[in-house]
């Protein structure tokens, strides 16, 4: 049973995520940042990380369309995320986890591959929560000077691929908590 601090903040947590993806998509754009924020509290902060406090062992769902090592040594950019387009200038990302393959270890997750060998989900996260978020530094890091070169339609791809880590994890949230009402109570959302 987690203490009642880590459940408190998980709760909020999960209720930060929910209100602002749905910002998100009724086209308040910057609030992936405090998407950003939410994600590096509970995944991204070591032993301090929320998700390990609530559960040990934590493991989530791989990226879609992984690539084999060879390939990844030269690569400049690479995208596996399922997208959507609206046909109005829109898009979605609607897959970027393969929900079939066999969940990993939260640190393997955290460190795949994403936009190339350089970029890892965890880069991403904390870039965009230390440079964009909870501060705004003078110059953008790697992460981001890649990201925001590259538009998905008219938009920063960091963006959409924050939200859609946010939705992922929320989904995971929300899967949690319906299953253990003994443990959520009164905290449910």
């Amino acid at each position: 049973m987690p203490d009642p601090k880590a459940l408190e903040d998980f709760v909020a947590s999960r209720n930060i995520l929910a209100a602002n993806i749905e910002l998100f998509h009724n086209g308040h754009r910057d609030v992936y940042r405090v998407i950003a924020v939410e994600l590096r509290k509970l995944l991204c902060d070591g032993k301090n990380s929320l998700a390990p406090r609530m559960f040990p062992n934590p493991k989530m769902h791989p990226l879609r369309g992984r690539l084999p090592p060879e390939l990844k040594k030269s690569l400049v950019f690479s995208m596996t995320s399922q997208v959507k387009f609206d046909g109005q200038g829109g898009s979605r990302i609607i897959e970027m986890f393969d929900r079939r393959a066999q969940m990993i270890p939260l640190e393997e997750w955290l460190n795949q591959d994403l936009f190339n060998k350089e970029i890892t989900i965890k880069n991403l996260i904390r870039s965009v929560a230390d440079k964009e978020a909870a501060h705004s530094d003078k110059t953008y890091n790697n992460t981001l000077n890649l990201s925001r070169s590259i538009k998905l339609v008219d938009e920063d791809i960091h963006k959409q691929h924050i939200v859609a880590i946010g939705e992922y994890q929320l989904e995971i949230m929300n899967n949690t908590i319906s299953r253990y009402p003994d443990v959520f109570g009164k905290h449910e959302a």
